[in-house]
């Protein structure tokens, strides 16, 4: 700070009570340092909307001039101000305000940056978790597979509508050379070939997804590793510089509101927003009156998709091209089973169509449509596939 304006103003609508104003620019941006001969307070603003803001009060302010306040207005001000060099005790004056300002604002910005890393850790370190738990059933795969391979092997002799098969097992021998049996659990509305065949699929899918939990693994831990190590740099921190160094770091700085006109609320987007295993971008509707926000602002040839015959979100994926990869319909309706009254069952069907063939009949309620054209999907529970999904969610705008 190299130079003041010195004013004298009334304030409070009270001429008879004048206050010197010394304006000064500092690091921090444009500060008052106020002193009120009739109160006996010494008192730091800063600019605020509508007016100006207590900042700093020295130990002769009142109660009505605690930090946080708002400043009254100044009624009157001398014509005869002037700009001069501040010197002597009113530099050192200034000087002790504006450190004492910032003490107060680095100590209440670090304590808000250690309470938003530790919750960040803590979120990290659930996911890390429930990755784990996907890698542990995905690396169960082979059992499925041989589930499936002895069943399939002795599937003629098993009835339709059994809970359980009793197989030999001839990988594995007792000491006299005799296989040993393996007991297998049956769902008894499959046939055993259809038993097979869904052991079969599932050790697939969850051998298909080894690779992407390995890299959501190591993503993870890399990102929880970089969390606690700004953890305790935060700990040290001692001045407005370190704390904005670990701020851009981390990415951690607190959001700023941005300014918005009086009357008028930020957009609010209708649909959450996924990314399948293949890149593509899946919207899934928020509630049923976003479901007609979204079906409105999709395009004709975007896919629709919508879990059969219960109620739900409506999905979209944008721009799928004239040949869907079947891994994005996949996703896609694995979510809409998910975002519907049918989660939590073992499976669902789930209907789609391209958005054209969509429509919303006159004074139909909200989230109701009729499709044509449409094709049938089965979706199973794959947790797995789900958490991943669900991990890839990006942050509402």
């Amino acid at each position: 700070m190299t130079s003041a304006r010195f004013e004298t103003a009334s304030t409070g609508g009270r001429e008879s009570d004048p206050a010197i104003r010394l304006t000064v620019e500092t690091e921090s941006g444009i500060r008052a340092l106020i002193a009120e001969p009739h109160a006996g307070a010494l008192l730091l603003l800063a600019p605020a909307e509508g007016g100006e803001r207590i900042v700093w009060a020295g130990s002769g302010a009142g109660a009505a001039r605690r930090p946080g306040s708002t400043y009254p207005k100044a009624v009157a001000v001398e014509p005869a101000a002037e700009d001069r060099q501040v010197e002597g005790a009113d530099r050192e004056l200034l000087r002790n305000a504006v450190a004492a300002e910032e003490a107060s604002g680095v100590a209440a910005r670090k304590k808000d940056l250690e309470k938003r890393l530790r919750a960040k850790a803590q979120k990290l370190r659930r996911t890390l978790a429930a990755i784990e738990e996907d890698a542990a059933r995905a690396g169960a795969a082979s059992g499925d597979r041989r589930k499936g391979e002895l069943l399939a092997a002795h599937a003629s002799s098993v009835p339709r509508g059994a809970r359980e098969a009793r197989v030999p097992d001839w990988a594995d021998l007792d000491p006299d050379g005799s296989p040993r049996e393996v007991v297998l659990r049956l769902d008894p509305a499959l046939s055993a070939r259809e038993n097979a065949e869904r052991w079969f699929k599932r050790a697939q899918r969850y051998a298909a997804a080894l690779p992407r939990i390995a890299a959501r693994r190591a993503e993870v831990s890399a990102a929880l590793e970089a969390a606690q190590a700004l953890l305790e740099r935060a700990g040290s921190i001692r001045d407005a510089e370190g704390l904005r160094a670990v701020e851009a770091e981390g990415g951690a700085a607190p959001r700023q509101k941005r300014p918005s006109r009086p009357g008028r609320p930020q957009p609010r987007v209708p649909y959450r927003t996924f990314t399948s295993a293949s890149g593509a971008r899946i919207l899934v509707g928020r509630s049923a009156r976003d479901n007609d926000e979204l079906l409105r602002s999709a395009r004709g040839n975007d896919l629709w998709l919508h879990a059969r015959g219960v109620q739900g979100s409506h999905v979209i994926v944008p721009d799928p091209g004239a040949a869907p990869d079947p891994r994005t319909v996949r996703d896609a309706a694995l979510l809409a089973a998910h975002f519907s009254s049918a989660r939590g069952s073992e499976g669902a069907e789930v209907a789609w169509t391209r958005r054209k063939h969509v429509r919303k009949p006159k004074g139909a309620a909200a989230g109701a449509v009729t499709f044509t054209q449409d094709r049938t999907i089965r979706v199973r529970l794959d947790d797995a596939v789900l958490r991943a999904l669900l991990a890839s969610e990006e942050a509402a705008v």
